[in-house]
């Protein structure tokens, strides 16, 4: 008997870490991982900008390939970089909502704090472009019911990823990060990137290139969902 309830409580254990865990688990709250394409298109995200330094690059680049991408912005940071964040806009790109401050007790929060980390957030980019993203992608990809129902009360589509590209691992050669991606494509994929990563710009140049020979098309979120990105 007692066998019986130790091995039910270890279940539920695992699952609720990988419900919050996997940004692909679809429980509180539900994220967009993947599009549901037929035909060769894919998204490029980038977290954890604005870079005084590497955003730079990561922009001249996908302006020389004519390729659109969304960043995931902590509030914070946009505030001291205010200029970037008006070129990103400015050269097509979507902007979205990767909290405030991007602590890592964020997933601990209470509903309160997580609501003010979402909003400070918007509030700050508004503040910058005029704009108020719809879209929020949750810090280290952790979910729990407190932000699904935040998320979900306050309108935002959490968007996750279906090809992460481990570029935050500095002992990996950005070759082979690359090839890792590239290994992985499928129709509507989501990518997640990096842009305060060193060598990120290689990174991008070379991934750019693969995903050119191998003929797949790079469309921005809005269009890979067919979502608004913005309020209205």
């Amino acid at each position: 008997m007692y066998w019986i309830i130790f091995i039910s409580i270890t279940l539920i254990l695992i699952f609720l870490i990988w419900a919050t865990a996997d940004i692909g688990s679809n429980i509180y709250p539900k994220a967009m991982c993947r599009a549901k394409r037929c035909d060769k298109v894919i998204s490029l995200t980038f977290d954890d900008g604005p870079n005084e330094t590497r955003t730079p690059q990561i922009l001249d680049i996908l302006k020389e390939f004519d390729v659109k991408a969304t960043f995931f912005l902590i509030g914070k940071k946009s505030q001291q970089y205010p200029e970037l964040v008006q070129r990103i806009v400015r050269e097509g790109h979507i902007v979205g909502n990767h909290t405030y401050s991007h602590k890592v007790s964020f997933p601990l929060s209470s509903t309160q704090h997580v609501t003010k980390e979402l909003t400070d957030c918007i509030d700050a980019i508004e503040n910058i472009v005029s704009r108020r993203p719809k879209l929020f992608r949750p810090p280290f990809g952790v979910k729990n019911p407190i932000i699904g129902n935040v998320t979900k009360n306050m309108g935002v589509h959490t968007i996750g990823w279906s090809i992460r590209s481990l570029d935050t691992i500095t002992k990996r050669n950005r070759e082979s990060v690359c090839n890792m991606v590239t290994h992985k494509l499928h129709s509507g994929a989501v990518i997640l990137l990096h842009d305060r990563c060193k060598d990120a710009d290689i990174l991008l140049r070379i991934l750019l290139e693969q995903i050119n020979k191998k003929g797949y098309k790079i469309v921005p979120l809005n269009e890979l969902f067919n979502i608004n990105v913005y309020e209205d």
